[in-house]
């Protein structure tokens, strides 16, 4: 069995998205703690690998800033020690708290996101929430049409990247030499903000013409048709309809512990 057989486990989205959503609205170190494990233990099962530096560098400058304005911002019981008043504010144990739970909540979210990326591959995600969201179509909700936006913005979020660091990389080339300084560092992405948004516009206009000369329909969600069925394993969709609702109840009580417990 390849490693891509292997990793993909689809009945293992809904436990993600439930620990996702546990991690936002966590307001305990317990269930902070809990959605964490969860979101590791889920990803790993699911055979996500470790996220790229940008992502740690992200999660540490965010843990950093928010840990920062939570132990000098929340009123509490100043901490001793060797931290420094600024602005007339004392550091607080309450703050210190308060921005653990900021750090354990985020990286939860980050966590689960990364796992979410294997169970739920490509469009499989937008799929994933217009089946759960089917039911307000009766409400006139325009269901699938935000479907097939969302579809297409997963499909194309690749290619973008990898055009906004072409033209950042033409941009240099033409400078001669690496930005110095953040004031040079802002005056290159504004000189490639330009190019990228028109090179956008472009791709977008290319794209709605060629679904308009295909008479491109909306599909049910959940259908999926071509080369979206290419990589998945046989029986891969039996096996996640088999075992959704379990996993689904799992996720969901996950999100309302973390919702309910906060007290």
């Amino acid at each position: 069995m390849s490693a891509g057989v292997r990793a993909f486990r689809p009945h293992l989205g809904p436990v993600l998205v439930g620990a996702l959503l546990g991690s936002l609205v966590a307001g305990r170190l317990e269930t902070s703690l809990l959605c964490l494990a969860v979101a590791l233990g889920a990803g790993a099962a699911a055979g996500a690998q470790p996220p790229p530096r940008r992502w740690f560098a992200t999660l540490a400058t965010g843990a950093a800033l928010g840990w920062g304005l939570n132990l000098y911002l929340t009123p509490g019981s100043p901490l001793g020690g060797a931290w420094p008043a600024l602005g007339g504010r004392h550091a607080t144990r309450e703050g210190l708290s308060l921005g653990l739970l900021l750090t354990l909540r985020v990286a939860g979210a980050f966590a689960a996101l990364q796992g979410l990326r294997v169970a739920w591959p490509g469009e499989r995600a937008a799929d994933a929430a217009a089946r759960l969201l089917r039911p307000l179509e009766r409400l006139r909700v325009p269901v699938r049409e935000a479907r097939a936006m969302l579809g297409l913005a997963l499909r194309f979020v690749p290619l973008l990247q990898a055009e906004a660091r072409r033209i950042a990389r033409t941009q240099n080339l033409r400078a001669g030499r690496p930005p110095r300084g953040p004031r040079e560092w802002l005056q290159r992405r504004r000189a490639a903000t330009v190019p990228f948004m028109v090179g956008a516009l472009e791709r977008a206009e290319r794209v709605a013409l060629a679904l308009e000369a295909r008479h491109y329909r909306l599909r049910p969600p959940g259908v999926a048709v071509g080369w979206e069925d290419a990589g998945r394993p046989p029986g891969s969709e039996r096996q996640a309809r088999r075992g959704g609702p379990a996993w689904a109840l799992v996720g969901g009580s996950l999100a309302a512990v973390a919702l309910l417990w906060r007290s």
